[in-house]
């Protein structure tokens, strides 16, 4: 979809998600493909930071690539249909526990094939991640994050550096012309 010459919307369709429009109050992002083209070079290396920060964020509380992966695989896996549906508010916040069924299963396969890791590396990973309390196995093997864990006041922390950098980012590419308002 484009808004005008050399403008893309950031994700096609961004207006429908949820079943909600972006108000005219709030600001949609898009991309100049011609100041994209002009400034690829630095907006490869923001990105490049941007992802570079991301994963240090998540490794900070693990320690090494392979955990951070995985605890972000299990996030991914778990939690990408809660974006594609209406949330009642009050589990719009990690300080409300999910009711049962509301996040979706997650295994050794997926968490493999989504890190890229062999099976019996993430199998073992996941094992130490279960014992120091980053993650839970249910009954039926399945793969999640303990209520405790999410709830944890840290978790917030975490999601607040996570959110500047993005922030950092978007700013930059702003004030480089890449991204635009619609």
């Amino acid at each position: 979809m484009r808004t005008g010459q050399g403008a893309q919307f950031v994700r096609p369709g961004l207006n429908e998600r949820r079943g909600k429009a972006i108000s005219p109050g709030q600001m949609q992002l898009t991309i100049d493909n011609e100041a994209s083209a002009a400034m690829s070079r630095l907006t490869g290396i923001r990105l490049a930071l941007l992802t570079s920060r991301a994963m240090e964020n998540w490794r900070a509380g693990v320690g090494d690539n392979e955990s951070a992966m995985i605890l972000l695989a299990v996030v991914a896996i778990t939690g990408e249909r809660l974006t594609r549906t209406e949330l009642p508010q009050d589990l719009c916040s990690v300080a409300t526990p999910l009711p049962p069924g509301y996040a979706a299963g997650c295994n050794i396969s997926s968490i493999a094939a989504a890190t890229g890791l062999n099976r019996e590396t993430t199998r073992r990973k996941v094992s130490a991640l279960i014992e120091r309390g980053y993650l839970n196995r249910s009954p039926s093997g399945e793969i999640c994050f303990p209520a405790s864990r999410q709830q944890d006041p840290s978790t917030l922390d975490f999601l607040r550096r996570q959110l500047e950098a993005v922030t950092r980012f978007a700013n930059d590419a702003i004030r480089d012309g890449v991204l635009k308002a619609a």
